[in-house]
């Protein structure tokens, strides 16, 4: 059993990663269809957008089985 306060990249395997990859790719088909964008946020309509296309990367880099993807961004 995986201790939940504790999360180790190399314990996951290819297939899991599949899996969240499917759910998140779901998740970001319905937040598009039903995203309304706040009057207040439009003029950072193309920063919505790119953060979009990087999620897009990122759930393809996990679906390839890439745990690059679990780097933390500051890093």
């Amino acid at each position: 059993m995986i201790n939940k306060d504790y999360f180790d990249p190399e314990n996951i395997t290819k297939d899991d990663m599949k899996q969240l990859a499917e759910h998140i790719n779901e998740y970001l088909d319905v937040l598009e269809e039903v995203m309304v964008i706040p009057e207040e946020l439009i003029k950072d309509e193309e920063l919505i957008k790119a953060a979009l296309k990087r999620s897009r990367k990122l759930v393809r880099k996990l679906r390839e089985g890439d745990k690059s993807v679990f780097k933390d961004m500051d890093d």
